[in-house]
C-alpha cells in the first residue's frame, strides 16, 4: 500500500491488565509509517475513570472514547461506523466478546474493512459466561483472521471450524528494554523460611483458582508460620476470599493490595509467584515473573508450558488441585534453591523468546499480508 495501514482496535474493559497493556505496547511500538495504530475504548456512561485511556493518552496514543450504554448500543455500533470512515480504516480488530460482536454489526457496511479478532482467553464460570463462550467460538469465522496468544487457545476451536490459514498464533511479550529497569538486573532478596512472602496477581474471580490457593496456605501454616500471602488485583470475589480467610485462620497472614501500579517493585520484594488458575490464554504474569527471576508455581493451563518448562524453569501443577498446590509449595519450602535456579532459567527464555519488538514486527507482517493476500500468497 501507498500509505500506512489504518487499524482501529476496539477495547472494551478500562483495565491495563494483561491484553489492555498489549494494547497499550503496540500503541506505543508500532512503525506508524507502516501501521497507523487507533484505539477504539468504549468507556461507559457515567464512568469516572478509564485507566487504559489515560495510559493511551500519556504515551501519545491515538485513543477514541466510545460512549458505550450497554447492551447492543445502536448509537456505539454507529460511532464505530462513523470512525471508520474518518479515519478510512482498513482493518477493524476485536479483543473480547462485546467488542467482536460490534466489530461484526459495524464492519457489515463496509465490505473493505478486513475484520480481525484477537482471543486472549475464555471465562466461564457460570452458565451465562459457557454461552458467551459458545457464541463467541461461533462468530471467529466470521472475521477474516483469528490471533490466538497461545497454540493451547488455537487448539480450542477446532480446524474445520477455524482453518489454520485464517489463524495467526501471537504470543504475549513483553518490552524487555524498559519493563522492570532497575529491578530485572537487581540481586534478587535473599529468601528467609522464617519469613515467606508469597504473591498471587490478577483479577480476583473464580477462574483465577485463589480460593484454592488460600486452602492450601491454610494447610501449610502449622508447619511453616512465616508464610505470608498477598493478592495484587481488584474483582467480584474479594468480599468472598476476605471472608473465606478469616474462617480458615488465616486473615492476619493475607493482604489484599488491590491494583498496583508499580509491579515489578512487587515482584521484588515476594520470595515466591504462585499461579493458580483455573484457565489462561498466555499470562503476562507468567512473563512478567519468569523475566524478573521470581520462582514460580504455576498451574500447567493456557499457554503456560509455551512459556516456562517444568521442573526446569518453573513447578507446574495440574489447575483445581489444592494437594498438589500444598506439594509445590512444600517443594519451594524444603528447597528453594532450586526454585532460584528454575526462575535464571525462565529469565533466560522470555529473554530468547518474548521479546515485545519482534512481536511487534510480526505483528506489522500480518497487517500486512493481511491487506496483501496475493504478495503473502494467502486468501484474503
Amino acid at each position: 500500500m501507498s500509505r500506512p495501514i489504518r487499524v482501529l482496535h476496539l477495547r472494551d474493559s478500562p483495565w491495563v491488565d494483561g491484553p489492555g497493556r498489549t494494547i497499550l505496547e503496540t500503541a506505543s511500538h508500532l512503525d506508524r509509517t507502516r501501521v497507523d495504530y487507533h484505539v477504539g475504548a468504549l468507556v461507559s456512561v457515567g464512568a469516572t475513570e478509564h485507566p487504559l485511556v489515560d495510559a493511551l493518552r500519556a504515551r501519545g496514543a491515538q485513543v477514541h472514547e466510545l460512549r458505550d450504554r450497554g447492551g447492543l448500543d445502536k448509537e456505539l455500533i454507529a460511532a464505530i461506523g462513523r470512525l471508520i470512515e474518518e479515519l478510512q480504516i482498513d482493518v477493524l480488530q476485536s479483543s473480547e466478546f462485546r467488542s467482536n460482536v460490534f466489530a461484526l454489526l459495524a464492519g457489515r457496511r463496509y465490505p473493505h474493512v478486513k475484520l480481525v479478532a484477537t482471543s486472549h482467553g475464555w471465562i466461564a464460570n457460570d452458565l451465562r459466561g459457557r454461552i458467551y463462550r459458545f457464541i463467541d467460538k461461533l462468530l471467529l469465522p466470521r472475521f477474516h483472521r483469528v490471533i490466538f496468544v497461545s497454540h493451547a487457545m488455537r487448539r480450542l476451536v477446532p480446524r474445520w471450524w477455524l482453518p489454520d490459514e485464517r489463524v495467526c498464533v501471537l504470543h504475549n511479550a513483553l518490552v524487555l528494554s524498559s519493563y522492570g529497569a532497575g529491578v530485572v538486573d537487581a540481586p534478587r532478596r535473599r529468601i528467609d523460611l522464617s519469613s515467606v512472602t508469597v504473591l498471587n496477581v490478577g483479577r480476583l474471580s473464580r477462574e483465577k483458582g485463589q480460593d484454592l490457593l488460600l486452602r492450601a496456605l491454610a494447610a501449610l501454616v502449622p508447619e511453616y508460620p512465616g508464610l505470608r500471602l498477598k493478592f495484587a488485583g481488584v474483582g467480584p470475589l474479594e468480599s468472598e476470599l476476605k471472608q473465606l480467610a478469616q474462617a480458615l485462620g488465616i486473615a492476619d497472614r493475607v493482604e489484599f493490595l488491590g491494583y498496583v501500579h508499580d509491579m515489578p517493585a512487587l515482584y521484588a520484594n515476594v520470595d515466591l509467584l504462585v499461579q493458580s488458575s483455573l484457565t489462561e490464554g498466555l499470562p503476562n504474569i507468567v512473563l512478567e515473573a519468569a523475566y524478573l527471576r521470581v520462582p514460580l508455581i504455576a498451574t500447567r493451563v493456557g499457554g503456560t508450558d509455551e512459556v516456562v518448562e517444568h521442573m526446569k524453569s518453573a513447578w507446574l501443577i495440574r489447575p483445581g488441585s489444592v494437594g498438589e498446590l500444598v506439594e509445590a509449595m512444600q517443594a519451594f519450602l524444603a528447597a528453594p534453591e532450586r526454585f532460584v535456579q528454575m526462575a535464571n532459567a525462565a529469565h533466560q527464555g522470555v529473554l530468547e523468546r518474548f521479546s515485545f519488538t519482534a512481536r511487534t514486527e510480526r505483528l506489522m507482517e500480518f497487517y500486512g499480508d493481511l491487506m496483501c493476500p496475493a504478495l503473502a500468497g494467502q486468501p484474503a
